[in-house]
């Protein structure tokens, strides 16, 4: 199909939406896509007292947290507590966050926010919001431009393919889900990894451009389930999918 078609019509298994950057999200049939990402995919972050962004590297429970939008509001689960805000709140303060190598401008949203992830993870944190679709500029070096990005890692969608999984699984002892590589877009493929070689595809009337495969980090080793990290799937991923010491 790559080799036949410059634009591959892809099928989509489902969509996952993560409001709030490293939490666990929600899967969606149908969902808004826009130039920075998913409709309020990763507006929102948290940060330490040294204004550093935290994921589940640093804090693997932050995988326990299940966040969704429902009609004008965040909601977020830990076990039995919720928590919910509208989606427009935004504080006075602006401030400057790094993400690897871009500043984006966010704002505070609210204290009492603040504190109840606070206690939760017994660690003082605070939850930020991206100022607007043009606060974030990541600079895509295979095209030679600047993006207008959400609060992900570096670029707003990831794409993964069923037989890719397949494949992965028919290694491991244990299966694991799909959300364990965090992906926002399954398709449904023939062969294991042949989304490495399109260069554009359509989903819908919406046309996504590759830009890069992903070097997974050890994120994808996190129980989401149990918010501890495990030793797979990087242990037998790193034997049949390793380029450039990736």
């Amino acid at each position: 199909l790559h080799d036949a078609l410059p634009i591959c019509c892809v099928l989509p298994v489902s969509y996952t939406h993560l409001p709030v950057k490293s939490l666990g999200g929600s899967s969606k049939h149908l969902w808004e896509a826009t130039s920075i990402g998913f409709k309020h995919d990763r507006q929102w972050l948290l940060v330490d007292e040294n204004n550093n962004f935290i994921t589940q590297r640093e804090i693997p429970r932050l995988s326990l947290f299940s966040c969704d939008i429902v009609g004008d509001n965040v909601e977020v689960s830990f076990q039995n507590q919720k928590i919910s805000w509208p989606i427009d709140q935004r504080g006075k303060n602006k401030q400057t966050v790094k993400i690897w190598d871009d500043q984006a401008i966010v704002v505070d949203v609210d204290l009492r926010l603040d504190a109840f992830f606070s206690d939760i993870l017994e660690t003082k944190v605070f939850l930020l919001k991206q100022d607007s679709s043009v606060s974030r500029q990541h600079f895509v070096t295979t095209k030679n431009k600047n993006i207008n990005v959400n609060l992900a890692d570096g670029y707003p969608y990831l794409v993964l393919g069923t037989s890719s999984m397949n494949l992965i699984n028919s290694k491991l002892e244990k299966p694991i889900d799909f959300n364990r590589f965090r992906p926002n877009i399954v398709i449904e493929t023939h062969e294991a990894h042949e989304e490495d070689f399109y260069k554009s595809a359509k989903i819908g009337d919406t046309l996504f451009e590759n830009v890069k495969p992903c070097a997974r980090c050890q994120i994808i080793n996190v129980d989401p389930y149990q918010g501890i990290f495990l030793k797979e799937p990087i242990k037998t991923l790193s034997k049949y999918r390793k380029f450039d010491h990736k």
